[in-house]
């Protein structure tokens, strides 16, 4: 876990219990997020899902359909 993620989670927690929210919604996400100083600086970029390690998500995706599929009926 980088510092920067550590930061976010201990104000994410703070801001949890302060205001009695076990579970904040995206509004008050953005809102700790923007307390700690991040603005939008930059033009918007795509989402890269899964861009750490894409051979395990496809692998996740793949067990995914596999649980999915309707077990054959005797």
């Amino acid at each position: 876990m980088t510092d920067e993620q550590f930061e976010f989670l201990l104000a994410i927690d703070e801001y949890k219990r302060k205001n009695a929210r076990p579970f904040p919604t995206w509004t008050e996400v953005l809102e700790v997020i923007k307390a700690l100083g991040y603005r939008k600086v930059a033009e918007p970029q795509p989402l890269d899902r899964c861009k750490k390690n894409p051979k395990r998500s496809k692998e996740r995706l793949e067990t995914r359909k596999e649980q999915k599929q309707p077990q054959p009926t005797k």
